[in-house]
């Protein structure tokens, strides 16, 4: 047993001397590897909350988005959107309670009563600045307004600009500039701007059809099969 504690003794002493130079090296230097180690940490966890903002912003605008179409087509459902104003279509009216006349901000709507806003209790915007509708070769869209930084470094207004000569369907897939991180920066509206033949104008057509017909009903004799009487007749009826 003796002969045992003598050799861990032994291999102890063996293991001090070799690693006591080790140790007086680490403490003398201690603080640059803790401060290397503490600036890796400093930079991946910078890193880790840029890519996180990226993403954040990213997804903040995409909902944004998705929120707005879905507000614009229950306007165009209850109020039918007959024309949008083609230059500066800001968004900014979705907090409207109540207007006067059939336009508010750039909407000319047909069923102007049938609003029913506040939709929303702010205006929706992306660093400040209001979305926007444009007018494109391919349709209406919902973008960010101009002047807006996008994720992917894209200037909307800047290095893109809408006119009705943009396809805008190619520049929201893969590979365009409304595209980033498989989401894109815009969004079309399906429905159609300028319909009359909504169910609500066929409602309402209907409806001045009967009143017509009513009209001329009650105003003619002979539609409830009564004939007007002539002096003829008139005199008949006397000698009778």
């Amino acid at each position: 047993m003796k002969k045992f504690d003598d050799i861990v003794h032994t291999f102890d002493q063996a293991v001090e001397r070799k690693m006591t130079p080790f140790w007086a090296f680490m403490q003398k230097r201690f603080w640059i590897f803790s401060s290397t180690l503490l600036c890796v940490l400093l930079a991946m966890f910078l890193v880790k909350i840029w890519y996180q903002k990226g993403m954040v912003a990213t997804s903040a605008l995409r909902q944004d988005l998705l929120a707005i179409e879905r507000i614009l087509y229950k306007i165009d459902r209850d109020c039918n959107i007959l024309s949008i104003r083609p230059t500066a279509a800001v968004i900014d009216f979705l907090t409207v309670k109540s207007f006067a006349g059939s336009m508010v901000g750039p909407l000319n709507l047909a069923y102007s009563a049938k609003w029913q806003g506040p939709y929303v209790e702010r205006t929706p915007s992306f660093k400040g600045i209001a979305y926007e509708i444009v007018r494109a070769a391919d349709g209406y869209f919902v973008v960010p307004g101009k002047g807006v930084k996008l994720p992917n470094g894209i200037v909307v207004g800047k290095d893109i600009v809408f006119d009705d000569k943009t396809v805008l369907k190619n520049e929201l897939k893969s590979g365009g500039k409304l595209y980033y991180k498989n989401e894109a920066f815009g969004v079309l509206l399906n429905f159609k701007i300028g319909d009359w033949d909504s169910p609500l104008k066929k409602e309402e057509s209907i409806q001045q059809v009967n009143d017509i017909l009513k009209e001329i009903n009650d105003a003619l004799p002979y539609t409830k099969n009564e004939m007007p009487k002539t002096k003829d007749s008139e005199v008949s009826e006397a000698l009778a």
